[in-house]
């Protein structure tokens, strides 16, 4: 193959889709112009005399963003494309699709946890409100009471969601996006397959524990003592979760 014709197959290759280069120009404005939730993009007819492409095209590149969650399509004469909030859950989605391809273990997992955890624990700490710090006891008491009844699905559950509710006080998005799905992996797409329920028993009971020292750390306001007990409470669970043999890739495309 000469280099002419090299370079044109490589061209055709790489060639963009009308629709994804209108989607494209279209999340450019969105963040331009300052559009939020509730405000609406041009109707349909106005954009496709704008881009000059087919009503087909179009209708492409607004099925994009609708599927990323970027604007919902509104029928009706005063219809038309409508911003709202991306949602966290379709952006795992997608994180989930790659993953699923990936070695993946507790080992790249926790890694993460043991540093973004603690900064979030650091973050959060004056940040609570009395109703926050109220959740998470009530949450420590829902453990306590799934664990002594050995229902290992509550209290797994459970768990993640007292680090979901430190999320909701945290002024870092990135940070909290980066939990949250590290979150959504544990509660959701881990399969335990230990038999052994004292091993379950012991690991939340060590979690119940790490959870009352973060709460205390918390009403106290000291951002030191919060991280420090943070970074023993992954490293415990690091060990524990290891133990128990759980696996994550089995279950990635099938719990969307």
């Amino acid at each position: 193959m000469d280099q002419h014709a090299k370079a044109g197959r490589q061209g055709r290759l790489t060639r963009i889709k009308l629709s994804d280069q209108i989607a494209e120009d279209l999340r450019r404005r969105i963040a331009r112009d300052g559009l939020r939730p509730g405000d609406r993009l041009p109707h349909e007819r106005a954009l496709i005399e704008h881009y000059g492409c087919s009503k087909g095209t179009m209708r492409e590149a607004l099925k994009a963003l609708e599927v990323e969650g970027l604007v919902r399509m509104l029928s009706g004469p005063n219809g038309g494309p409508e911003i709202q909030h991306a949602s966290i859950d379709i952006v795992t989605q997608q994180l989930r699709q790659y993953l699923h391809f990936q070695k993946l273990d507790f080992a790249h997992v926790y890694a993460l946890r043991q540093s973004l955890e603690v900064a979030l624990a650091r973050n959060v700490t004056g940040r609570l409100s009395p109703g926050q710090l109220d959740r998470l006891a009530e949450n420590i008491r829902i453990c306590e009471t799934a664990n002594a009844a050995r229902d290992r699905a509550v209290v797994r559950s459970a768990e993640t969601e007292f680090h979901d509710i430190l999320c909701e006080a945290s002024d870092n998005v990135i940070l909290v996006f980066m939990c949250r799905f590290l979150n959504s992996m544990l509660r959701d797409l881990v399969s335990y397959r230990s038999d052994s329920m004292r091993e379950h028993e012991h690991f939340g009971e060590a979690n119940i524990e790490s959870h009352k020292q973060l709460l205390a750390a918390f009403w106290a306001g000291d951002a030191e003592a919060a991280g420090k007990i943070m970074h023993d409470h992954m490293c415990c669970a690091e060990g524990y979760m290891r133990r128990l043999d759980a696996s994550f890739r089995s279950d990635l495309l099938s719990r969307f």
